[in-house]
């Protein structure tokens, strides 16, 4: 029966956007016209000895360079936007000189009915950018990013955005059944998210998500795992400060089907008392579950599909949770400060703390201490130009002896990664026209 309900749902909405697609061209005459194709080319070198892992005696540092290459077009009327992002993701010398492979791919093609000034149908692969991207991201660090396929309602006036996203996944046309079993990635059978945004006034900002990923059963295709995440963030700004908290409970069961209940908390202050300089305090909780006790509830918060490089340390220690903290959650407090030399040259130091949120256990069975490491990020960005960018930093970390728990190593020696990137960002071609 559920099965039958999403698909026959997912029929609807796409007949009902062609419908009124159809109907609306025919009422109105199509008088804007817009084209434009940018192009994205960005190579990054990296240094890592110590980045996600601690290191020991017996490892070397690793040196690499990365690029992403995109083609961005993009063509709009009055009644419809049709966008598409071809991107070619590789990693220097491994194709070698005489590679005949094909690299090249989509990281988003969608088509956008607009139905009225206010409300329009995107259906296609799609980049998810909500609110400030903890629970869903496009993860811009990463070259190849994250887009999700599906069909999103967006309605928007001056002071309310509404947004309703539904996705459904197949590994293949299949003729009878709908099992779905991804090999090497963990993607949700079924996604379900509505987001809103609201302007309450000039200086206060409310921001809802709701959201529901199901997980097919590994051996019974008939029982669909729900995972639901509900919460929102206020914020409140003035010229000079800026206040907000976050926060999100999560229930129902964890793709592998045990009862979940956690929970996710951010408060963070920001101050700006000149133009050049930018402070952040804040910090993060994610709660985990007490390795001391049984239970037969999850409390491990899963900050589903958002980014974590931006707010967990650029080295990357905490990405996937709850495996990299050992199902014992995370507190989180950081410290940013950025500094502008002039509009063009910038840098930025970010520091952070790392505790467990709650008791994790060693080899011995005997709870480890909290505190688990600090991270000092360095940053700089540097612009050209309008369409390029130079971007560099170095980050450090001094871990603690629980962290050789968390990640197996040497907390003595201390991890280190750097980085180097320039992006270039041109228009190609625009053209705009009206009748």
């Amino acid at each position: 029966m559920l099965r039958l309900n999403i698909t026959s749902s997912f029929c609807c909405i796409v007949a009902f956007s062609f419908f009124c697609t159809n109907n609306l061209v025919a009422q109105d005459t199509t008088y804007f016209k817009e084209f434009n194709i940018d192009l994205e080319f960005r190579p990054r070198a990296e240094y890592r000895d110590g980045y996600k892992q601690l290191k020991n005696d017996t490892t070397s540092p690793s040196y690499f360079v990365n690029q992403r290459t995109r083609l961005n077009i993009t063509y709009q009327t009055d009644k419809l936007i049709f966008h598409t992002s071809l991107q070619d993701i590789r990693l220097y010398g491994q194709t070698g000189q005489f590679s005949s492979s094909g690299s090249i791919g989509v990281f988003e093609t969608y088509i956008e009915p607009i139905l009225s000034k206010t409300t329009s149908i995107r259906i296609g692969r799609q980049k998810l950018d909500l609110d400030n991207n903890r629970l869903f991201s496009p993860a811009d660090w990463s070259q190849q990013s994250r887009a999700h396929e599906g069909i999103r309602f967006i309605y928007k006036n001056k002071k309310v955005l509404s947004e309703i996203l539904g996705a459904f996944s197949q590994s293949n046309e299949n003729v009878f059944q709908t099992n779905y079993s991804p090999m090497g990635f963990n993607n949700y059978k079924m996604l379900g998210v509505h987001h809103l945004k609201w302007q309450v006034s000039e200086k206060t900002t409310l921001t809802t998500i709701n959201a529901t990923d199901g997980f097919e059963h590994k051996t019974n295709q008939q029982v669909l795992f729900l995972r639901a995440t509900s919460g929102g963030r206020i914020e409140y700004k003035t010229n000079k400060f800026y206040a907000t908290i976050s926060g999100y409970y999560q229930y129902g069961n964890t793709p592998n089907g045990v009862n979940l209940s956690a929970f996710y908390v951010q408060p963070e202050l920001k101050y700006k008392p000149t133009e050049k300089l930018t402070t952040w305090l804040g910090a993060e909780l994610l709660s985990g579950d007490d390795a001391s006790k049984k239970s037969k509830v999850s409390n491990s918060f899963e900050p589903l599909y958002g980014v974590a490089h931006r707010f967990m340390g650029r080295m990357d220690y905490f990405t996937s949770f709850p495996k990299d903290v050992k199902n014992g959650g995370l507190i989180n407090p950081y410290l940013f400060i950025q500094y502008a030399f002039s509009k063009k040259c910038s840098i930025k130091n970010d520091a952070h703390l790392f505790y467990t949120q709650n008791n994790v256990l060693d080899k011995n069975n005997i709870i480890i201490h909290p505190f688990l490491a600090f991270e000092n990020d360095i940053s700089i960005k540097y612009k050209f130009n309008e369409f390029t960018t130079l971007d560099g930093g170095f980050a450090f970390m001094l871990a603690g002896k629980s962290m050789e728990t968390i990640k197996e190593g040497n907390s003595s020696l201390t991890p280190t990664w750097a980085f180097i990137m320039i992006t270039f960002k041109p228009e190609l071609f625009h053209y705009k026209s009206k009748q």
